[in-house]
Parts: structure tokens; C-alpha cells; sequence
């Protein structure tokens, strides 16, 4: 576990009518926020397994992003005869399954890997199972589960093994030290049902904007994620809910954009409806660009909410 530092540039969203001064985070040489890194996933698949990922899973029927890794077991497995996937990496240190991927390539198996981001202290869930031209599977059908909690700035391998012979099947999670050793890291089991909320709230409104919408969570028990369109048409819409949010007097704003939204149709919106709402001096502000450089995401891996969130809280904490 390691903590690196953000160098952001803070983004040019400030009010037409309010100096830097106003704004603590844009005041020159303000410290930059010291924030660990996502934890980051490797997950191993080839033809025949199916390998779903589900992340911040509080419990069997709750979670927030479902994402295959390898075949699909709710739709059946996918072909992938005839064309190879291609590596997907984010930056994890070569282990010694990378390296020797090329072993496992046997009868059409295209084997690869794809890695991604995972938001620290939100539980993950791997859900694996296999199609073999026997007719064998793992569980009898029902395939096997394992979950674990990823720490920050630590990177994990996961990866189904398959024991044809002894007629068995399992999910390995290692973690992947920074000179490609391994350990394994022991699976928690998924809750049943999910806790009963605690009801307390970060006082922390977030905003990321990306090319064509806005996305923002209020600081609201109960609230999930909503999104605008970036477009003349939304600005009315945005308008609105920037009147109507719950904005409490110790509520923070935290803003995450790129340079476009500077110019984007609710990027020129929002410095009149800050200033609106007296909440000027609460705003902090930080660059998308800047994020995705230094936690090396990619066009197929961009900054998303729930990694915007992430550090928008990590920040705020550290006021």
C-alpha cells in the first residue's frame, strides 16, 4: 500500500463575478490533496469460462456494476473463435501468469486478461463457471462465488482454476506486489441480505462531468445517481436541480471535470447557480484529465462516478 500525490490542476469553473480568494482550494499554493489510489483488478479469461464481476456488493441482490470478464453466465457463452482479445492493462506489475499466458492458449482458448479500477472498501463479488464440450460444469451448473474487500492503492489477480481431471473448480484472488509477487488473498463471504442503513450522510454533493452529461449524486440519505444531458436543452433541467438540491450549510461541493466543460452548456451554467446557492467558498474543484493520467485509467477504463466519488470524499476528509 502506497500513497502518491495529485498534482490537479484545479479546473476553471469559477464565478465571472468571484475572485480566486473566494475559493480556498484555487488560492495559489494551495497544498495539493494526498489521496491512495484506487485498488486495481487483473482478471484472467478464455473461451469456455464465464467470469462476471460485480462491484460494491452489499449483499446477494445488491450491488452497482455487473461486468464480464470472460463469456457471459446469464446469456451463455460467447464465441470468441477466430478473433483473439486483445490485453486491457492499467498499469499492474507483470506477475508470472502474464507472462506464461501463452500456456494456457490450448484448443482455441484465446486466453487474456482485462484489468480495472475498483473503488477501496466497497466489497467485490467474482462469480465464475465453466462450459466444456463434456457437458461438465462447476457446482453442478450453478457455478462458484467469492468475494473480498480491496484495500487502497493495492492491486489483485483474478482468476478461475479449473481442474478437469479431479473434477473441480475454484476462484483465486491474489494480491500482486509492486515486483510481481503473489498472495493469495482469503474470500469473505457475500452477506445474505443487505444491513439495515445506518442513516448518516457525508455532507458531500459530487458533479463529474464528461463529454455529453453531467453526473451527480446529492448529499441525501437514500440518494442514487442521476445524470443530465450537457446540452441546451438540459440547462433548464440543471437549473432546477442545482435551486431545489439539499445543499445543508456544511455541504461541500466537489466538481470533477475535463477543459471542455468550461464551454459546455451546463459548464456556463453552473458558476451563476453556485453563487446562486452562497455555496462559492464550499466548491472544490479538480481536473478529470489529471485523475486519469495519474491513476494511469484508459479509453476502455475512464474515470468513472464511483471513482469520482471516491476521491471527492477523500479530499473533502482531508479539509
Amino acid at each position: 500500500m502506497y500513497s502518491r500525490t495529485l498534482l490537479l490542476a484545479v479546473a476553471g469553473l469559477t464565478c465571472t463575478t468571484a475572485s480566486a480568494a473566494e475559493d480556498p482550494i484555487a488560492q495559489p499554493g494551495a497544498a495539493a490533496a494526498t489521496v491512495e489510489r484506487p485498488a486495481r483488478i487483473r482478471l484472467f479469461g478464455q473461451n469456455g469460462v464465464g467470469l462476471t464481476m460485480y462491484t460494491n456488493a452489499r449483499c446477494e441482490d445488491e450491488y452497482d456494476e455487473e461486468i464480464e470478464a470472460s463469456g457471459s453466465l446469464s446469456h451463455g457463452f460467447k464465441t470468441l473463435v477466430g478473433k483473439k482479445r486483445p490485453n486491457e492493462s492499467i498499469g499492474i506489475p507483470e506477475t508470472e501468469h502474464t507472462r506464461n499466458l501463452a500456456d494456457r492458449d490450448r484448443l482455441l482458448a484465446n486466453p487474456y486478461y482485462a484489468e480495472h479500477p475498483l473503488v477501496p472498501g466497497q466489497r467485490v463479488l467474482l462469480e465464475a463457471n465453466i462450459a466444456s464440450g463434456s457437458g461438465w460444469s462447476c457446482n453442478r451448473g450453478r457455478g462458484i462465488q467469492t468475494s473480498f474487500i480491496p484495500e487502497p492503492g493495492v492491486d489483485y489477480e483474478g482468476d478461475m482454476i479449473r481442474d478437469f481431471q479431479g473434477g473441480s473448480c475454484s476462484i483465486a484472488i491474489r494480491r500482486v506486489s509492486a515486483d510481481g509477487g503473489l498472495t493469495p488473498v482469503p474470500s469473505e463471504p457475500l452477506p445474505a441480505t443487505c444491513a439495515a442503513d445506518s442513516g448518516e450522510v457525508a455532507p458531500l454533493m459530487v458533479m463529474l462531468f464528461e463529454p455529453g452529461r453531467m453526473q451527480y449524486r446529492w448529499a441525501e440519505q437514500g440518494a442514487g445517481i442521476d445524470e443530465l444531458d450537457n446540452d441546451d436543452d438540459s440547462v433548464e433541467d440543471f437549473e432546477e436541480m442545482m435551486a431545489e438540491a439539499p445543499i445543508a450549510a456544511d455541504t461541500a461541493i466537489c466538481i470533477i471535470a475535463d477543459d471542455a466543460a468550461d464551454s459546455s452548456e451546463l459548464g456556463k451554467a453552473l458558476p451563476a447557480q453556485l453563487q446562486a446557492r452562497g455555496v462559492t467558498d464550499r466548491v472544490l474543484r479538480y481536473r478529470s484529465k489529471a485523475l486519469e493520467t495519474e491513476w494511469q485509467l484508459t479509453a476502455e477504463r475512464p474515470l468513472n462516478f464511483a471513482l469520482a466519488e471516491y476521491y471527492c470524499h477523500a479530499v473533502n476528509g482531508k479539509r
